[in-house]
């Protein structure tokens, strides 16, 4: 028999799946060709390159990744396997309003979430899940959300009350004075994922591309297509010249940094607890809550330069890294049959709902600590929104063993619990420690666990596991870049305001923007 002629949908289905495989197979290339550079057993123990980051996680992989695609050399520090990290989890909210309604943060959820199906379809991963959003709240919370979502022309439905929020999302249940907004936008990433797209792509822009000098310019090509748009020309003593062998290399090594050293005048370097040194000529520090104790046993202080904006990524931050204060979370899982998951369940979008009274809105965050300062006591709108809210996301398959495998429900949020401020870092980090290899506080798993059960008193929750969790908090609410050291050859970024993973592209691009005009400028001084 004749076989049948493919439709045009058929041949398009086909295209895609061979082109999604090609992908899949060059980035499985690049990771096995990049293994060795993993160990630090396989890498020299200096190697000097154009950036090293700090932290390899949603934002320190974003850096690299972006700062690579400038055509700059890149040395990530991954220091996981000796350190806790915060974002070690299956579920990251994104989505396409701001809790607060800030113009900065929301512009980043939208550019990330713009940006995911290309950074998907380069690496291969998937790690996106869309699945929409929602906000439910009293009427004065969700106004200045929904005023941006409209200012920034995304589609949403406004839902006038809890009957018809209940109508939408039959498995909530709602106080009926509570509105709501819902976009179609939204979801969630799987932040390992995520950070194992940005490596990727990063490391296969080294395996893609080759450095070629023309003339008096280096020009960064792409061996696929030498007259693309993506040529970048800088001078030939500018940032982008190349050293040594490892230095034509985008490098992710398993070492945890233990001191940042940058005199006034010499290439900064990063010493490792494995015995080496990454020398570059600038250094990113992206590495969470440990950033700030970091920077301190480096006895590193911002850069202070007459006339010059030292934080130039989110202009409302005003408040600097060393005012980073840490605050201790507690996350639930909840979990459910996979029947339910598959079902009931199947279409639910995640949710950031207010669930204390509103009166609560005056009073900012309740520690047990003793903060006496406005910037010790955090009185950002985000601390008093947290104090009042809860986010949940919908279910999501863990793979075992830690939680064991199942579908969970997660849920977080509440009132900040900051850590004692310490003029001791080492006694800082095994806080850290301790509180990261514990399970949590047991009165706040109780009371996330009762704000679940209420807002979705028709699922059947089955086993509870807690998990801790460490976000970084400012005064002012907002991400913090500042530039480090005498001459800001060190730039840190903290303050993620428990926020940042999802709109992390976003974020890493806007630093690599900064990165970048920074080793201009050096170039320019003859650095």
């Amino acid at each position: 028999p004749v076989p049948p002629t493919p439709s045009t949908r058929d041949l398009r289905l086909l295209r895609t799946h061979a082109r999604r495989v090609a992908v899949a197979r060059r980035a499985s290339r690049v990771m096995s060709a990049c293994a060795a550079s993993l160990s630090p057993h396989q890498v020299p123990t200096t190697t000097t390159h154009d950036v090293v980051v700090v932290g390899n996680g949603p934002i320190g992989s974003a850096v690299a990744r972006h700062v690579a695609a400038a055509g700059a050399s890149v040395c990530v520090i991954d220091g996981r396997d000796s350190l806790t990290s915060a974002w070690n989890d299956e579920g990251r909210i994104v989505r396409p309003l701001d809790a607060e309604g800030r113009s900065c943060w929301q512009s980043w959820n939208l550019e990330s979430l713009e940006g995911f199906p290309a950074l998907q379809a380069e690496s291969g991963v998937e790690f996106f899940t869309k699945c929409g959003s929602l906000a439910c709240g009293t009427e004065a919370w969700v106004a200045n959300p929904a005023k941006r979502l409209t200012e920034a022309g995304v589609d949403f439905t406004w839902h006038e009350n809890g009957t018809a929020v209940e109508k939408r999302f039959p498995y909530l249940s709602v106080p009926q004075t509570h509105v709501a907004v819902s976009d179609a936008a939204g979801g969630f990433v799987n932040p390992k994922r995520m950070i194992q797209a940005q490596n990727i792509v990063m490391m296969m822009t080294a395996a893609g591309n080759e450095m070629t000098r023309v003339g008096d310019d280096e020009t960064r090509r792409d061996n696929s297509d030498e007259g693309n748009d993506d040529t970048r020309r800088g001078n030939s003593n500018g940032p982008f010249e190349k050293e040594n062998a490892f230095a034509n290399k985008n490098l992710v090594v398993l070492e945890s940094a233990v001191a940042v050293r940058a005199a006034n005048g010499e290439s900064p370097f990063v010493e490792t607890a494995e015995g080496g040194a990454r020398v570059a000529k600038l250094v990113v520090l992206a590495g969470g809550a440990y950033i700030k104790a970091l920077a301190k046993v480096s006895g590193l202080t911002a850069t202070t330069k007459s006339g010059s904006n030292n934080q130039q990524v989110s202009l409302d931050a005003s408040v600097g890294v060393a005012s980073i204060r840490l605050s201790r979370r507690t996350v639930l899982l909840a979990e459910v049959t996979s029947n339910e998951a598959t079902s009931t369940l199947k279409h639910m979008p995640t949710v950031k709902y207010q669930w204390a009274p509103s009166e609560n809105s005056g009073c900012d965050d309740q520690s047990n600590s003793s903060a006496t300062t406005p910037a010790q006591t955090s009185t950002s709108t985000h601390g008093a929104n947290e104090q009042m809210s809860v986010y949940v996301l919908p279910p999501i398959r863990y793979p075992g063993p830690d939680p064991p495998q199942g579908w969970y429900v997660k849920i977080g949020g509440g009132a900040n619990d900051f850590f004692d401020d310490d003029t001791d870092e080492n006694n800082t980090v095994e806080a850290l420690r301790e509180w990261m290899a514990g399970s949590g506080d047991d009165a706040v798993a109780d009371r996330l666990h009762e704000v679940l059960v209420s807002l979705m008193p028709r699922t059947n929750f089955l086993t509870l596991v807690t998990k801790p969790c460490v976000t970084t908090c400012t005064a002012d609410g907002e991400l913090q870049i500042e530039k480090l050291g005498p001459d800001g050859a060190v730039v840190a970024v903290s303050g993620c305001q428990g926020k940042a993973a999802g709109p992390a592209d976003a974020i890493g691009r806007a630093v690599a923007r900064q990165v970048v005009e920074t080793l201009k400028e050096q170039a320019g001084r003859g650095g």
